[in-house]
Order: structure tokens, then C-alpha cells, then sequence
């Protein structure tokens, strides 16, 4: 009952499904998620199958809505998908495993063939590829993505369920907002915030790490060339990976090698020139301009973050210079 990742980037996207008829629900999620072998029971009269599905390039969030009690059998789940119920129960069976989930607990689909039981739920559904996920651990800590994979369903800890929870909650809210589907950069924002949180909540090979050796030392000239690409292509979405594929290092050496020389890493480098075209933007802001439009315009979905960080750097709320600009100051929902 969950999407299989493509890795395929798309644009923003929504999509609705629904059925009374608990046969044609299950053809619906054969052809959307895979094919898989049910059983159901329960009284069909009653039956109700929705299911909402909103898309930011690499990123899907699907609100399932299912009335009758099911167990299905199912192929090996491709992607990065993880589950927090809202009603009734969710369970998953595989190899002897078991996770059980009831209403406000999460957890990460297999990866394995598995069985999966269902009983009149209603639940939320964060998918990702997981050639992402690895990708970004591998810049992160070194170790090579085919050796990167998640080895656990359920979240570290209850706190990191919550955290999962409430990120899934804000990733929701933003993917419903067309302002900020409609920018390619707070796409990516969103895409990078749910890979990290995924990599920090649910167990995976890169807590458990042998020693790595250090990555080779990468020359000034090379960190200057990755600063200048940053500077030159800050208006679209960036990764580490392509900086140090434009500079030819390595996206380790090219995250030390900023930490020795600039102190940050590449991305907290390219938030901060974002930060500075922001405030260049609201010097010359043009009447209609808003401080919560130009943070999405430089890749800030959260628009209370973006003046945070705008204080702790000029010394004045967004809004101050957007008025110092002659424009009218923003709305408090913008502040």
C-alpha cells in the first residue's frame, strides 16, 4: 500500500484516488505501488479506499485512507518509505521480524518480501529513493552507498519519532503550499530536510562504522573553484556531490577541505550567499514584494528561520529593510 521510489526528479505534483469497491481499490494499488496478494475482510459496505499523494521532485507524502482489514503479501519495497498511523493498526512481518504500529507511532517499510496487515487505518506515508539517502551519507561520513542501508523498521528512540513525526508534519504543510512548490530551490530544501532527517531517526549502516580513513587533502585552489561555483549557481538547486563534481574532488575531501578553510560546510556556505541575495533582493524590493516571497525565492521554507537568521547576520527583522526599501512592511504571518 506504499509508491515505489523512481529517483526520477519530478516538478510538484498532487494526485487523488478513491473507491468504495475494495476490488478496485486493490487494482488501483497494484498499479500505483506494485503488484501484491491480499485477503480482506470486514463489511464492504462500509469500505472506503483515498488515497492523496503530493510530490516535490524526489520527495512523496500519500495520506491513505483504508476501511477494511487486510493482510497482503509483498514484493521488496524499493524506496525509503516511512509510516506514522493516525488509525486503526498497521503491522509488517518479515523473517521472523515483527513491528507493530498503532495510532501516533511510525515505522520504516521493509526492503525484504513481507507481509503486511492493515485494519481500518488512516495514516501518512514519507517516501524517498534510497540511492538519495546514500548518496548523502556518503558524503556525510564516506562510506560508499552500496554499502549504505537502513537495518532497523523502527525509529531510534520515541524521540526521534517525535522528530520524525513533526518533520513529516512540516513537510506536509509545505507541499500543500503552492508559493512554495513553485520554487525549485525550496523543493530541494524540502528534499534535503527529509533525506537528513531520515538518515538521523531510523537505524542504518552508518552508526556503525568502522574507522575511515581521512579524505585526501584537497588544495586551496580547489575550495576557491567550489566557492566560485557556489557563488555563480546559488539561484538553483545544488548537492554536494555536483560542487565536487564541478571542482573534480571527491564530496568528502570537498566537505573537510571547507571545514579547514571557511570554517562551515559547503552547504552552510551556499545557505549563507542565498541569505545575502535575499538581503540584496529586499534592499531593491519592488512594490508587492514580501520578505516570506523572497525567502522562498532563495530556497527559506521556513519563513520564521529565514528571519532568524537575517537578524543574527544584518541586525534587523526582513522586514525592516524591505521598508527602508519603501514597501509596506510584511503581514505578521510573513514575520
Amino acid at each position: 500500500m506504499t509508491g515505489q521510489g523512481t529517483g526520477r526528479p519530478e516538478s510538484a505534483d498532487r494526485d487523488v484516488v478513491e473507491t468504495d469497491d475494495p476490488e478496485h481499490a486493490h487494482h488501483l494499488m497494484a498499479r500505483r505501488f506494485g503488484a501484491h496478494r491480499a485477503r480482506i475482510s470486514g463489511s464492504r459496505d462500509r469500505f472506503r479506499y483515498r488515497r492523496e499523494t503530493r510530490g516535490a521532485d524526489e520527495l512523496h507524502l500519500d495520506e491513505v485512507w483504508y476501511t477494511l482489514s487486510a493482510r497482503s503479501e509483498n514484493s521488496p519495497y524499493p524506496g525509503f518509505a516511512a509510516l506514522t498511523v493516525a488509525r486503526g493498526r498497521y503491522g509488517f512481518l518479515h523473517r521472523g521480524d515483527e513491528l507493530h504500529l498503532g495510532p501516533g507511532t511510525t515505522g520504516r517499510y521493509p526492503d525484504v518480501s513481507f507481509t503486511l496487515l492493515a485494519d481500518d487505518v488512516a495514516a501518512s506515508v514519507v517516501r524517498l529513493p534510497t540511492p538519495r539517502i546514500a548518496a548523502v551519507a556518503a558524503t556525510r561520513t564516506g562510506l560508499p552507498a552500496a554499502a549504505f542501508r537502513f537495518t532497523a523498521l523502527a525509529p531510534l528512540s520515541p524521540t526521534m519519532a517525535t522528530l520524525w513525526q513533526s518533520t513529516a508534519a512540516f513537510l506536509r504543510h509545505q507541499l500543500v503550499d503552492d508559493a512554495v512548490t513553485a520554487s525549485p530551490l525550496t523543493r530541494a530544501g524540502l528534499v534535503d530536510l527529509a533525506v537528513a532527517t531520515a538518515l538521523a531517526v531510523f537505524p542504518n549502516t552508518t552508526m556503525t562504522l568502522p574507522y575511515l580513513a581521512a579524505p585526501p587533502a584537497v588544495r586551496p585552489a580547489s575550495v576557491r573553484r567550489a566557492a566560485e561555483f557556489i557563488e555563480a549557481h546559488a539561484a538553483r538547486p545544488l548537492t554536494v556531490a555536483q560542487i565536487a563534481t564541478a571542482c573534480d574532488v571527491s564530496p568528502r575531501a570537498l566537505q573537510a577541505a571547507f571545514q579547514r578553510h571557511h570554517g562551515q560546510s559547503p552547504m552552510a556556505f551556499l545557505r549563507a550567499v542565498r541569505l545575502r541575495r535575499a538581503h540584496q533582493d529586499l534592499t531593491r524590493a519592488r512594490a508587492g514584494q514580501t520578505v516570506a516571497g523572497t525567502a522562498r525565492d532563495w530556497g527559506w521554507t521556513h519563513a520564521g528561520r529565514f528571519a532568524q537568521a537575517y537578524r543574527e547576520t544584518y541586525g534587523c527583522h526582513p522586514g525592516d529593510t524591505l521598508r527602508a526599501a519603501g514597501v509596506p512592511a510584511p503581514t505578521e504571518r510573513e514575520r
